[in-house]
């Protein structure tokens, strides 16, 4: 916290009504006396004047000019954000030197005052349309503040006495810490949009994003992202999701917070999920049927593809029609591409339609987002996708002008403004990105984990390798490199000493080509060089059961009892069997079919171990199960028993995951 100081002059005198001292200048507190011309203190009375008159010039509004406000454009060229902060260095200076009973601070607080009606002005008559809503929305908080942080400065330049000036100043710091509070936020939302708008490599723009969001939410890592996110996700939709859904929403939540509209974003998210978790029949048949993901895909190829050729074109136009005609292209495949998916699998849920996905694909794509509007249940979920934009575009009833366009129908002719037509696309953005997050939420909950995610960075123009890089990079990992041999990769990276291995692989899971087979890695740490080797299908396995379920205890460890660490098993034989005999413990208090079905499956997980004395043990309870008191399994049970109830520490990285498995 910034702490602003300035000495004020109050000089004291025995009051002649009285005898008690009083300050110079001022009526007497006790007997009300009156000062006598001759105790005029001109520095400080120059000094009164000057606050008022800045006072007064504060409390005036300043016209805009009659062309309007700033578009989006206009605004961020007019770097209004930077001017503030420079402004507010000049002010606290001049407001000090003022205090001094300077003539020329006095001069300059006017002249600062002045500004910054001028900066509030702009700010309060800024766009706020999309993409500057989220913007302009935290400056004209930070404006208000400001505003209240300068009026309260000049109220103690006024101040009758060193202690109402003192108290005043206390709370004109008060504005000063929340000023300074909002204007991270706004430093961090005017980055953020710079990143998105200028960059066009996909890979940085993944690796950017990610690296905000870990920032956003003050963690150290993908793992503890994915935590976060969930928590987000639990106070948003009271369900945390699944593994992996905390970093989509934590990536398009900093998204929604940069460009979009948070508030509606959070809105039509929390609402999609309810009305798809309302009929999990109908998920679970949309998820099993390969055109529907093959849709699904292709909705989100289509909409990157329309977003990569706006933004080419946008760079690139000479004419605001040539930029209008990109704008409108976005907007025909909002509707036409992720639009018409969303539209349908909404209806089906909200029950409005019952025929056969297959043959609602083949629907008018307007006409399925229309009715989907329309459909109360659904009221709010799809706005932004624009029915007459998507037309006009299509049949080429459309006439761009400088600052508008002309959309000609049968029953009407419309004329929107460019400013329009692009708060109406983030809009669309925004709609389906939130519908997206909410089905995929809602069908990991279902089981279906991996919907739609084979091949679809591929798709958006990156190789699994640069996702991998990427995602090793925001787990403390540098140097990265990864070379494949044939159906296996080999990646080498510094590491930091406190990263899991194991959770590398598993965050690595998702972006792993489906044909590769096995993985090397080679991780450089403070202790030396450590080689984390084994096959990637036990991951896979991993990644698709249930979390929490034994299902996926079980997976758990067979991928780890697949894998080796510098040639050896990594996970140590006492914490093996002592996992092994909590779960033989509680398949033998379930019925003699169910018990005998788990036990085969831990004696399985023993074999891939190499443990023999495991082995025996298993193989005793089978027996026990099957035959009882005549089975002659004593000694299996006891050794079973004492591995259970032994004292294990097992790694680190097991340690904080101990708790999901028990």
């Amino acid at each position: 916290m910034t702490v602003h100081t300035f000495r004020l002059a109050f000089s004291q005198i025995t009051c002649s009504g009285c005898g008690i001292n009083r300050i110079r200048g001022i009526e007497c507190a006790d007997c009300g006396q009156r000062p006598e011309p001759w105790e005029v203190n001109t520095a400080s009375l120059a000094r009164r004047q000057a606050a008022v008159r800045a006072r007064a010039m504060l409390s005036r509004s300043v016209s805009l000019p009659t062309s309007g406000c700033m578009d989006a454009v206009e605004f961020l060229h007019a770097g209004i954000f930077a001017r503030l902060g420079a402004w507010m260095e000049g002010f606290l200076q001049a407001a000090a030197a003022t205090a001094e009973g300077s003539m020329q601070g006095a001069q300059d607080l006017e002249k600062g005052v002045s500004e910054f009606v001028e900066l509030r002005a702009t700010v309060l008559g800024a766009d706020d349309r999309r993409p500057l809503r989220a913007l302009v929305t935290v400056l004209r908080l930070l404006a208000g503040e400001l505003e209240s942080m300068v009026d309260t400065y000049l109220a103690a330049l006024i101040a009758a006495s060193p202690l109402q000036a003192q108290d005043l100043a206390r709370a004109a710091q008060r504005h000063l810490d929340r000023t300074a509070a909002l204007a991270g936020r706004a430093a961090a939302i005017a980055d953020t949009m710079e990143a998105m708008t200028s960059q066009r490599d996909i890979a940085q723009i993944q690796a950017d994003l990610l690296t905000r969001a870990l920032q956003a939410y003050q963690v150290p890592d993908l793992l503890a992202l994915d935590t976060a996110g969930r928590d987000a996700l639990q106070q948003l939709v009271s369900s945390r999701g699944v593994a992996g859904s905390g970093i989509l929403f934590a990536v398009h939540d900093l998204q929604t917070r940069s460009v979009f509209d948070s508030d509606q974003f959070h809105d039509v998210l929390r609402r999609a999920y309810l009305v798809f978790r309302s009929n999990p029949t109908v998920l679970r048949t949309l998820a099993t049927t390969p055109s529907f993901e093959e849709d699904f895909k292709r909705a989100v190829w289509e909409l990157f593809d329309g977003s990569m050729e706006a933004a080419h074109a946008i760079d690139n136009a000479v004419h605001s029609r040539q930029a209008g005609r990109a704008l409108l292209g976005i907007a025909a495949a909002l509707v036409e591409g992720p639009g018409q998916v969303m539209a349908t699998v909404l209806l089906l849920a909200c029950g409005r339609k019952s025929a056969a996905y297959a043959n609602l694909r083949h629907a008018n794509a307007t006409d399925l987002v229309s009715t989907a509007q329309q459909e109360p249940a659904l009221q709010g979920l799809l706005d932004g996708l624009d029915s007459d934009l998507r037309t006009g575009r299509a049949h080429a009833l459309v006439r761009y002008e400088q600052d508008f366009a002309v959309i000609e129908r049968k029953s009407k002719t419309l004329q929107v403004a460019w400013a329009d037509v692009l708060d109406r696309v983030f809009q669309g953005h925004e709609s389906v990105l939130a519908c997206q997050l909410a089905l995929l939420q809602a069908l990991g909950e279902l089981g279906f984990t991996s919907f739609a995610v084979n091949g679809l960075w591929r798709s958006l123009g990156l190789t699994a390798e640069q996702v991998a890089i990427t995602v090793l990079g925001t787990m403390n990992c540098r140097d990265v490199t990864i070379t494949p041999r044939g159906k296996q990769w080999h990646i080498e990276a510094q590491v930091g000493s406190g990263t899991p291995l194991p959770m590398l692989v598993a965050m690595l899971q998702p972006t792993m080509p489906g044909d590769l087979e096995a993985l090397v890695l080679t991780a450089h740490q403070t202790d030396g060089i450590h080689v984390l080797a084994g096959p990637v299908a036990p991951w896979r396995e991993l990644s698709d059961a249930p979390e929490g379920s034994d299902a996926h205890q079980v997976a758990f460890l067979r991928a780890q009892l697949s894998w080796t660490y510098d040639g050896t098993p990594w996970l140590p034989t006492s914490l093996v069997r002592s996992w092994m005999a909590g779960q033989a413990a509680k398949a033998l208090d379930t019925t003699p079919a169910m018990a005998v079905s788990q036990l085969r499956m831990l004696r399985e997980l023993a074999v891939l171990a190499g443990d023999d004395a495991l082995i025996w043990t298993l193989s005793g309870a089978i027996r026990y199960t099957r035959l009882g008191s005549d089975s002659d399994a004593a000694a299996e049970l006891t050794q079973l028993a004492a591995w259970g109830s032994a004292p294990v520490t097992g790694p680190t990285w097991w340690q904080t995951y101990n708790s999901t498995l028990r």
